[in-house]
C-alpha cells in the first residue's frame, strides 16, 4: 500500500528538522493506492482512493476512486503510478483546453510568484 498525505505547515518551519515533529501542521488531502493483486509481476493492477479537498476548507471534500492497471512497475516507479491516479481524477478539470486550468506565471515552475 503506498499512502500519499498532504499536509500544511507553517512557512517558517524546516521539515527535515527532527524538531519539526512537534510543529502543528494539518492533514488536508491523502491518496491510497492499493495492489489489487489482479496484476502480474511485470504489470500491476492498483485501486486507488483520493481525498480531494476542495480549496481553503479541507474538511468538505470528496472521495474520489479509480483503478490503474497494466502498470509497469519494473520500469516506472511510485511517482509515475501517483501521476496515473492523478490524471485519471483531476486531469480534465486542469486542461487547457476544457477552459478548466488556473492562470499560472510562466516565470514559475509551480506557479507561484517569484
Amino acid at each position: 500500500m503506498i499512502i500519499v498525505k498532504i499536509e500544511r505547515w507553517p512557512d517558517d518551519v524546516d521539515p527535515d528538522d527532527p524538531e519539526s515533529a512537534r510543529v502543528r501542521r494539518t492533514d488536508i488531502a491523502r491518496a491510497v493506492i492499493r495492489n489489487d493483486h489482479r496484476g502480474s509481476p511485470e504489470l500491476g493492477s492498483y485501486e486507488a482512493r483520493l481525498y480531494d479537498p476542495p480549496a481553503y476548507n479541507p474538511w468538505a471534500g470528496t472521495t474520489l476512486t479509480t483503478r490503474v492497471t497494466e502498470f509497469p512497475r519494473r520500469q516506472l516507479g511510485a511517482w509515475d503510478l501517483v501521476y496515473r491516479v492523478l490524471r485519471d481524477l483531476v486531469a480534465e478539470r486542469n486542461d487547457p483546453a476544457a477552459g478548466q486550468e488556473a492562470p499560472v506565471d510562466p516565470g514559475s515552475a509551480d506557479g507561484t510568484s517569484a
